[in-house]
């Protein structure tokens, strides 16, 4: 096992369910979310197969833009969503995110081995944190409020499904570039699925299906129930500071992926700013569209996936004609 490549592997699949993936799938499955962790667990392996398939080339370089900067976009706006509301509540937008911003592309403009070494650095300490975590809310979790399973619709457990498998793997696609093997790429993204899934069990038994559905962040919410030695409070916010790591290494690969397409260090930078500067004053300040995106992220990402696979099948095409 490469532990650089996995470590990448492991915040790139993370990414999108703070905030996104773990309520989709609580409001659309409820305590069914635990048959669409295992059934999202089967389609997102068929996604990293098809994403070590896809072929880059000239037919989808804007194609690939137009990905790294949604990513982006989603990336500020859960960060920003999370920093504002439940950490940094008085301070301003712009002053939140840019000090990511600013480290990010510090970081993408260096060497990849440097982005490499934060992020094996980085994942030791987010699996300690997990460790930790799951240990302190384990007694938290009442077997009650993950049974009966089978009370949703096949309809809603399917589509929970895809929003698990598709949304946690398609960031996969800012590694192609490292050229990792299939089978310790499906390893990587196995144990890093697992890990999610214990942490969604753990959140919907400690907070009840009916509570998860009310927030945006219901696995931060969860850890505010937890007391260390019974009388140490608080301690959610030292939990969830590794979730800046995501954050911070999911920034700096879309990053080093725009750079590499614009080949323009100084063209790549204020498309970034702007794209920032797009989200802290007019998407998150605008309620209309922060719920269209939060409702239709995935089914963008899906038309993005497809468009991208066909990209690379017309060029396989014509290469075999």
């Amino acid at each position: 096992m490469n532990k650089y490549n996995f470590a990448l592997s492991f915040f790139v699949t993370r990414i999108f369910f703070s905030g996104t993936i773990y309520s989709l799938m609580f409001n659309t499955s409820s305590k069914d979310s635990i048959i669409s962790f295992l059934l999202g667990t089967i389609i997102g392996i068929i996604c990293i197969i098809i994403i070590n398939k896809i072929k880059f080339n000239k037919n989808n370089i804007f194609l690939r833009l137009v990905i790294y900067l949604l990513f982006l976009i989603m990336a500020f706006s859960s960060f920003e969503n999370f920093a504002t509301s439940f950490m940094l509540t008085k301070t301003p937008k712009i002053i939140v995110i840019m000090p990511i911003i600013i480290l990010s592309l510090y970081t993408a403009l260096k060497s990849n081995i440097t982005l490499k070494k934060a992020s094996f650095i980085f994942i030791n300490l987010s699996i300690i944190s997990f460790l930790i975590t799951m240990f302190l809310l384990s007694k938290y979790v009442t077997m009650s409020n993950m049974l009966p399973l089978f009370t949703n619709s096949i309809n809603n457990i399917i589509k929970s499904s895809f929003t698990f498998g598709v949304l946690s793997s398609f960031p996969n696609i800012l590694l192609k570039e490292e050229n990792i093997p299939l089978k310790k790429h499906i390893t990587y993204y196995l144990i890093s699925s697992f890990i999610n899934i214990v942490i969604g069990i753990l959140t919907l038994g400690a907070l009840t299906p009916a509570v998860a559905k009310i927030y945006s962040f219901p696995e931060y919410m969860v850890l505010k129930r937890i007391k260390f030695l019974e009388f140490i409070e608080n301690i959610e916010n030292i939990a969830v500071s590794v979730w800046y790591f995501d954050y911070f290494i999911f920034i700096t690969l879309c990053f080093k992926r725009i750079i590499n397409i614009i080949k323009n260090k100084t063209v790549s930078i204020m498309l970034i700013i702007l794209t920032a500067l797009l989200v802290s004053f007019y998407l998150i300040n605008n309620y209309i569209y922060t719920i269209f995106i939060y409702h239709n992220f995935q089914y963008i990402i899906y038309i993005l996936f497809i468009l991208l696979i066909l990209s690379g099948f017309i060029k396989s095409n014509e290469k075999y004609k």
